[in-house]
């Protein structure tokens, strides 16, 4: 035992640890409050009311629905006259870019071109690209062949006109070319002169005014009515199994926007909060008490009562966190999780019960209705009853699979419940009509199957850290190769030997109750390891002398008696879960080594013996995998004893031991019933007739014929 100067603080004030836990836990989840009401009815349109007649409680304006806000803003728009601006710059400008571009190319075209041409060519260049811009070129915004249109010079407002008043690129460019055609007897070669026309007339003066246009449809779309009516106080809204067609859906969609304003701005935040946190309060205490009369041993462990905690408060904000996530879905949560977690390590109950709290947790928070609490509960419950256990991979995927079939199975049957359409009815105008089923949620349910892969590696993890034992942690420590185990068989060949058939005895017996037979059989191996340190004092180790014929009794024993500290001291340095320790402690209870104790009082007759000096110190077992191995323990050490047994002597025999440790109160701590004492009876005297080879003696037979055969 450690000293309380060397124990942790958890371990100094326990109750005090487990109060302070508590009440982290409490307080860290209130943070996750919200601080108003939500109108907590499921809208669906197509269906019908199925609560009482919900009468309006005060007046509150109808909102019209996004689609229809948006076509009667389409509308607007498709009716507002553009705003176009003119650039009286834009003449010059081009008239410059003209003369620039003739002055360079002429030169060029001097040969073909008569020298009193040049003159007429460039007076005809500017007035052509003047009678353009004068009578103004427009870059039309989008593809409407005419269209009305308001002129803008500056902030002034020229007038409405059409688009066809002005050029476009086109029309220009064809007056300038039939212009040109029809003076092609006054001009030599026009080509060059319609190409610098051309490049000098692509810069519209008229142009669409992205900005004025944007404030003009920002300022008539703004004067749009979000309302369709109003709603009185008094009126009703909707009657019980009342049909929630479009009408009756807009109704209720605005009141309870409404309802959430004034409800939340006429409530105190504190009360709010108030609420939350009883029900929080009421939760855990409910969980705490199942913890405290149920799993007494679970509360008492402060390791393992953190970690269920842990995990309770870790889910909390997991799924706050998620549900806060607008790309995410609450149903990706593996929830599961924690149901496969505890089993592995506690019972069925507690991992049901967790289950739940967490579920009942997460739907307070977050305000989810029956239909995910339902979903969740079922799939918790399949993944228990499917035992999903981490020992064989095998039965670990076939039990994921059943967990995936149920979520499947149990979400469609909701979504046709509250929809009744496997798809969506829409339109033809692009308006739903009729939900159908929400296929995309079930792609995160799948992706959710999978992440529940992630409870594997988190056993063996949370075990070493929380000192609790998996059944793959139990399955790496049986194997023969385990460093300890492989000193054991060097040191100590024959208690391998030993704890090997007290294994299989063990595992048997624990089999045939329902207990725990791989943690039995692993312990099994383990028990006897402090035997390592003085092998040679054990008799399945001795080839030939006994050390214990040159030693006092009362030594001897205490030699034999050490091989349970030196057992659990072994066990701590390689560190095997305490639960293995355990065994060690208690494989023997508080039984006398009755040999030496029977051998000391015949040496010293008159002498008073202190019947502890000879006694193991215990405790006494305090589980049934516990008892299961100190009565195997027992059998198969005095089993070696018997010569050639006979079947009566073998079902004698295991009747002794076991009357032997009740009478002694060995099995007081446990919780073995009479009925099951009487199947681990059957099972060890069946197995100790194998290990024994008992023969059955067939009847008429005589002296001189074939009497036995082996079974």
């Amino acid at each position: 035992m450690q000293s309380s100067e060397n124990q942790p603080f958890y371990a100094t004030f326990p109750l005090l640890f487990r109060v302070l836990l508590l009440s982290v836990l409490i307080l860290s989840i209130s943070f996750l409050f919200p601080d108003n009401i939500d109108f907590d009815y499921d809208i669906q349109q197509g269906k019908r009311w199925q609560e009482a007649d919900l009468i309006a409680p005060f007046d509150f304006p109808i909102l019209k629905s996004k689609e229809q806000l948006n076509e009667e803003k389409s509308a607007i728009e498709a009716t507002l006259v553009p705003f176009y601006r003119w650039d009286k710059n834009c003449l010059s400008n081009q008239q410059a870019l003209f003369v620039q571009g003739f002055t360079t190319n002429y030169p060029l075209q001097a040969q073909a071109i008569k020298p009193a041409d040049s003159l007429f060519s460039l007076q005809l260049g500017l007035g052509l690209i003047e009678a353009v811009y004068k009578q103004k070129l427009i870059l039309p915004k989008g593809n409407q062949a005419s269209f009305n249109l308001v002129l803008l010079d500056a902030n002034l407002d020229l007038g409405t006109f059409n688009s066809q008043d002005f050029y476009s690129p086109q029309t220009a460019l064809q007056f300038v070319v039939d212009t040109l055609s029809d003076l092609k007897n006054e001009l030599a070669n026009s080509e060059w002169l319609l190409e610098l026309l051309q490049t000098s007339l692509e810069r519209p003066n008229v142009q669409y005014d992205s900005v004025f246009n944007a404030k003009s449809l920002l300022e008539s779309v703004g004067n749009v009515s979000p309302y369709l009516d109003m709603v009185n106080a008094g009126e009703p809204i909707v009657l019980r199994d009342g049909l929630i067609d479009s009408t009756t859906y807009a109704k209720l969609y605005s009141y309870r926007i409404k309802y959430n304003q004034e409800i939340n701005n006429n409530k105190a935040g504190g009360l709010v909060f108030l609420g939350y946190f009883l029900l929080t309060l009421a939760l855990i205490s409910i969980f705490v008490f199942y913890l405290y009369f149920f799993c007494p041993t679970i509360f008492a462990n402060s390791r393992h009562l953190t970690l269920i905690l842990l995990l309770i408060g870790i889910y909390a904000y997991l799924a706050y966190f998620v549900h806060g996530v607008y790309v995410l879905d609450l149903h990706l949560i593996p929830f599961c999780i924690i149901p496969i977690i505890l089993l592995n390590f506690f019972t069925a109950e507690l991992a049901f019960f967790t289950h739940i709290v967490i579920i009942l947790l997460v739907a307070l928070l977050l305000g989810l209705d029956y239909p995910f609490i339902l979903l969740q509960v079922v799939v918790g419950m399949v993944a228990i009853v499917s035992k999903l256990k981490t020992r064989y991979l095998s039965d670990y995927f076939r039990s994921l699979l059943y967990i995936g079939i149920a979520y499947t199975l149990v979400f469609l049957s909701l979504e046709l419940l509250r929809t009744g359409n496997l798809f969506a009815v829409v339109s033809r105008q692009g308006v739903l009509i009729e939900e159908g089923l929400r296929w995309p949620t079930l792609g995160w349910i799948w992706l959710n199957i999978f992440l529940t892969l992630l409870s594997y590696p988190l056993i063996p993890l949370l075990g070493k850290v929380f000192g609790l034992t998996s059944d793959i942690t139990l399955m790496e420590l049986s194997d023969l190769d385990n460093p300890l185990l492989k000193k054991l068989s060097l040191l100590a060949n024959g208690t391998l030997q030993h704890s090997m058939q007290v294994a299989n005895l063990s595992e048997a017996a624990a089999k045939a109750i329902g207990a725990n037979a791989l943690l039995v059989k692993v312990a099994a191996l383990y028990h006897d390891i402090g035997k390592i340190k003085q092998a040679e004092y054990y008799i399945e180790n001795q080839n030939n002398a006994n050390p214990h014929d040159l030693m006092d009794a009362k030594q001897s024993a205490q030699i034999i008696i050490d091989h349970v500290r030196e057992g659990v001291a072994l066990a701590k340095k390689n560190r095997l879960p305490q639960i293995l320790i355990d065994f060690i402690w208690t494989h023997h209870g508080t039984t006398t080594v009755a040999y030496f104790y029977r051998k000391y009082q015949q040496k010293h007759p008159d002498k008073k013996l202190d019947e502890a000096d000879f006694s193991y110190p215990g405790p006494l077992p305090s589980s049934k995998e516990q008892a299961i191995l100190m009565i195997a323990d027992s059998l198969e050490a005095a089993s070696k004893s018997l010569q050639s047994p006979t079947e009566q002597q073998i079902n004698d025999f295991v009747e002794q031991i076991i009357q032997g440790k009740i009478t002694m109160g060995q099995l007081i701590n446990t919780s073995l019933s009479f009925r099951e004492l009487e199947q681990i009876k059957v099972v060890f005297k069946r197995l100790l007739k194998s290990i024994n080879h008992v023969r059955i003696e067939y009847p008429g037979a005589n002296e001189n014929s074939e009497t036995s055969q082996d079974i």
